[in-house]
């Protein structure tokens, strides 16, 4: 079963997708957590993560595809941190299986939500941007996202980023999580965020850290979409059992 959801995160009304696992619950779940514009939202993983007998939350954070409020980068952490919670009051959701999984800006959002919340099982991060100060969007790709983003121009988001550049990276935090379960996973061709970006997570990672480079694969994985879906399905039933 699909529906559509509405919560809030600090007073912001965020809009979402709940795939429902069939059957009587509780069952294991993911919280997804999308990149910066928003366009690729991996549903085909969710579909297949439901018909696994995964429930599955998609959201879209404040300020983008029709979610209140104006968006910020510096928010997505809390928008994470209020999916998360939305997720953990459902009652066919297994509090004791409840996994965060952040694609692009979302994983940088997604590590920080984890290392503050014991609540959250095990953690992904899918072609993550893990340091802000290694990274630089060109400015074609500014002027793409701000699109989708309500009261942001790319000089804004330029400054915003240079800014929490300047504070705590996910590389700096990212050994907090163990030994929480940790999959990093990437594609070696991805020309948005390189993969060095989560070979320098995987490097200061703790204990129980998986690392899943994904051969040619670029940002969205192109051609690659079942090799990553089984790749993570695989994790997510080993750690799951």
């Amino acid at each position: 079963m699909l529906e559509g959801v509405v919560f809030e995160s600090e007073g912001e009304r965020l809009l979402g997708r709940f795939y429902r696992a069939d059957g009587e619950g509780p069952h294991p779940t993911l919280v997804m957590a999308h990149g910066i514009a928003g366009v690729e939202l991996n549903l085909d993983l969710a579909d297949a993560l439901r018909d696994a007998g995964w429930n599955v939350l998609t959201f879209h954070y404040r300020g983008c595809w029709g979610s209140s409020g104006i968006y910020r980068v510096r928010t997505l952490k809390a928008d994470v941190a209020a999916a998360v919670a939305w997720a953990l009051s459902q009652p066919l959701v297994d509090p004791h299986r409840l996994v965060l999984l952040g694609y692009s800006m979302g994983g940088w959002a997604a590590v920080g939500a984890a290392v503050e919340d014991p609540r959250i099982y095990a953690l992904i991060t899918l072609s993550a941007v893990s340091d802000l100060r290694a990274w630089t969007p060109t400015e074609a790709m500014l002027a793409d996202w701000v699109r989708f983003m309500h009261g942001m121009t790319p000089e804004a988001l330029r400054a915003e980023l240079a800014a929490l550049a300047e504070g705590p990276q996910p590389v700096d935090r990212v050994d907090r999580l163990s030994p929480r379960p940790l999959l990093i996973v990437h594609g070696t061709a991805d020309p948005v965020v390189p993969h060095r970006q989560s070979l320098a997570l995987h490097h200061r990672a703790g204990l129980n850290t998986d690392l899943a480079l994904i051969d040619g694969g670029d940002h969205r994985y192109s051609g690659r979409r079942r090799v990553l879906i089984q790749r993570i399905q695989q994790w997510l039933e080993r750690i799951c059992r």
